[in-house]
């Protein structure tokens, strides 16, 4: 008997410590295990107070600019002509090659407005597009700007298509470190999306066009996303996508998108006018560093070089020459070439203006009555 209870005794002892331990184990696993060795799996759902930069809003502004994206291809019709025929001779078929994407646009209006890069749909005055869900319209150039490489097409047949628009962010909502989605039809593979951060703002004097003021994102943006969307976090269009730095011609992590501030008011001109109107001086500059042995002193003062002055042009009439450093037009100060571009194709042709020159060290001012600048092409 005393046997038996003693094997009872050591079976109850034995349980009673399984049961602890169990415990134990779940309430303080790091008294069994190293720390570095505990592996939690997050199963709660996500705080309401999370940050608003989370993987679904990744989500959700994916689906708005991909709503809003389109692929641009060549118009066939206008590609393929057929030669003339005998009379009675059957009609040859026009070949009907796969189409292939030449680029990428955005709506940006419920009436059919797809703004994309001028390089994209070149000299062609009809291409079709092509959404997300395979849709294909027939869309119209109603104008093109080089000098920003911007283009807007306008669809025809808008009540069999539904559009989402792409709205546009707020030109302050946005700095260098956001996150940004590109949007676009990357070598013909399909619609894409890449996901990086703004690397740096209004960069200039890159040599893409001759107005710049490009953000720069590290997103993946290759041959095909020209003309597609640059978006942030809230779906909301922060730019078009243009150019990437490349030596090999694909993507290294430097790509560049005109901001919304300088879109709007290129397709507002187009719409209306059908061109862009800019106000232009005829003259050549260069940095005054580099057209002259500029101390410190008269580089901290600012100012550009005018190295050339065009034939029967606003500044000759108004006796600019050579030589002269522009200081500032009208009440903006000239650092840079950019900034002198930009202060005089903002004035409208025919506006006066006084310019702020230095002439052999001396200040001068002059009255120049402003043209309208050629055409690029």
């Amino acid at each position: 008997m005393n046997g038996r209870r003693l094997l009872d005794i050591i079976a109850y002892t034995v349980l009673a410590v399984a049961i602890v331990g169990f415990v134990l184990a779940h309430l303080k696993p790091e008294w069994w295990l190293a720390r570095e060795s505990v592996v939690v799996v997050e199963r709660t759902a996500p705080s309401a107070t999370a940050t608003p930069q989370t993987e679904k809003d990744f989500r959700a502004a994916a689906r708005a600019g991909m709503a809003a994206v389109v692929a641009v291809l060549p118009d066939q019709t206008q590609s393929a002509t057929a030669k003339p025929l005998p009379p009675n001779h059957p009609q040859i078929p026009l070949p009907q090659p796969l189409p292939s994407e030449i680029g990428s646009g955005v709506v940006i209006s419920a009436d059919g407005l797809i703004v994309t890069n001028a390089h994209v749909v070149g000299k062609a005055e009809r291409v079709r597009v092509r959404f997300a869900d395979g849709t294909a319209a027939s869309a119209r150039v109603i104008g093109k700007d080089p000098e920003t490489d911007l283009a807007v097409l306008r669809l025809r047949a808008l009540s069999a298509i539904p559009l989402h628009p792409l709205p546009f962010a707020p030109d302050d909502s946005y700095a260098v470190g956001d996150i940004v989605l590109a949007i676009g039809h990357p070598f013909g593979v399909g619609q894409s999306v890449t996901m990086g951060i703004i690397s740096a703002l209004d960069r200039t004097e890159l040599g893409i066009s001759t107005f710049e003021h490009f953000i720069q994102t590290d997103a993946a943006i290759n041959p095909g996303n020209s003309g597609g969307a640059l978006v942030d976090t809230a779906g909301r269009l922060v730019g078009i996508n243009t150019a990437i730095f490349s030596q090999s011609g694909g993507n290294i992590g430097i790509g560049f998108a005109i901001p919304g501030r300088v879109v709007r008011p290129v397709v507002a001109a187009l719409v209306r006018d059908g061109r862009v109107r800019r106000g232009w001086l005829g003259v050549q500059l260069e940095p005054l560093s580099e057209g002259i042995d500029a101390t410190d002193q008269e580089a901290a003062r600012g100012g550009v070089l005018i190295t050339e002055v065009l034939p029967d042009s606003p500044a000759q009439r108004a006796g600019i020459t050579k030589g002269d450093i522009l200081r500032a037009v009208g009440n903006r100060p000239v650092h840079a070439i950019a900034e002198a571009l930009d202060a005089v194709a903002t004035l409208p042709p025919g506006e006066q203006v006084t310019l702020t020159l230095e002439r052999n060290g001396k200040p001068l001012t002059v009255a120049v009555t402003i043209a309208e600048r050629p055409p690029l092409e």
